[in-house]
């Protein structure tokens, strides 16, 4: 691509920057290669590779040669080196090729932000660069990488320890809150205190559809909404949102098709799964919401019980390029939600041999 046609470094547009630089990569490979060596110094190991029969896209592998591990470079170059397609035209195609197996959970994670990606090399990971794509892959990824952002290291302990834990909380209201209504109404009565039941009961006397029908329904309603809103102009989301959120909303629930408190359990549901920047871990979240809905329509709180029992096998049996999804050492326990500073940083052992950041 000539360096000339190009839309300039701009700010970042789909990963908010609350705090840090605001600088964005583009289109053009080069580019996108300096804004990282303009914070990596010394040391950065460049492989360099060219996909697609037609297209002969470029491709770098990044690492820093004294962190992270030859060994994951080569594996991540030998699966690119096997891809036998027409053309790559983001950086996108790449994450099936990359994929050690088929699963609900996410193991690549894209982003425009060039500090994150320094982050990540920092950690021992691998950063993918494609020509002609403003996003770039890093790799691997665990499960609890996806409770952190970039601006967690610009903020203090205290703030980003909430705001961890609230993520945590999110995603299991996110899950588990359609399900858990689905079961108490409809099979595991004594679950819950009789007045409380009373007044969920008294919500739905005039809805003529079964709770799961309407939870569905409702589910699929707030689906459409958000892809509505993510399809359209900037300019004209916040209508969208307000037609379909408010007056649809109020209208279902005079006519008697919808409850109020099914509203209220699948808009927070809903919501919750919206705190995540990734949307593949948001679409995984999706996939279980549903999962954890049938169980609990067919089985009660068995059903629930269940699907945990399976998001848990599914999450330990995940690997990411050898690499368990769960994988945490001794010195990274800490940091999954409680962010604390110690004396010396380290990092996870799996990802590199050179496991000391240094002094604070």
């Amino acid at each position: 691509m000539n360096k000339s046609i190009n839309r300039g470094i701009n700010q970042v547009t789909s990963e908010l920057a609350l705090e840090g630089p605001k600088d964005a990569f583009n289109e053009v490979l080069d580019m996108n290669l300096e804004l990282i060596k303009s914070r990596i110094k010394k040391d950065l190991e460049i492989t360099k590779l060219n996909v697609g029969k037609y297209t002969k896209t470029k491709i770098y592998i990044l690492r820093i040669n004294s962190i992270g591990k030859k060994e994951l470079v080569n594996e991540i170059k030998r699966k690119i080196s096997n891809i036998t397609i027409d053309g790559i035209v983001d950086s996108s195609y790449l994450k099936k090729y990359l994929r050690e197996r088929s699963n609900a959970f996410p193991t690549i994670v894209e982003t425009e932000r060039p500090d994150k990606c320094v982050m990540a090399l920092l950690e021992g990971k691998i950063v993918i660069l494609t020509d002609n794509s403003p996003y770039s892959l890093i790799l691997p990824n665990f499960f609890f990488d996806y409770f952190h952002t970039t601006d967690d290291y610009y903020q203090s302990n205290l703030n980003t320890s909430f705001i961890r834990i609230i993520r945590l909380f999110a995603f299991l209201i996110a899950i588990f809150t359609p399900a858990i209504y689905i079961s108490v109404t409809t099979r595991d009565y004594s679950l819950i205190p009789l007045p409380l039941l009373l007044t969920l009961k008294a919500g739905r006397n005039l809805v003529p559809f079964p709770a799961y029908i309407e939870g569905i329904l409702m589910m699929i309603s707030f689906e459409i909404l958000k892809e509505s809103d993510l399809r359209r102009s900037t300019t004209s989301n916040s209508s969208i949102s307000i037609l379909g959120g408010l007056i649809l909303g109020n209208a279902a629930v005079t006519a008697g098709l919808v409850s109020p408190i099914m509203i209220i359990v699948i808009a927070i549901s809903s919501i919750s799964a919206l705190i995540f920047q990734s949307i593949e871990f948001s679409n995984t979240i999706r996939f279980y919401q549903y999962n954890f809905l049938i169980l609990s329509t067919l089985l009660g709180v068995l059903g629930i019980i269940i699907g945990i029992i399976n998001l848990v096998i599914s999450l330990f049996e995940t690997k990411t390029f050898g690499l368990r999804y769960l994988s945490l050492n001794k010195n990274e326990i800490l940091d999954s939600f409680i962010k604390k500073d110690t004396k010396v940083l380290k990092r996870n052992s799996y990802l590199t041999n050179n496991e000391t950041r240094g002094k604070l």
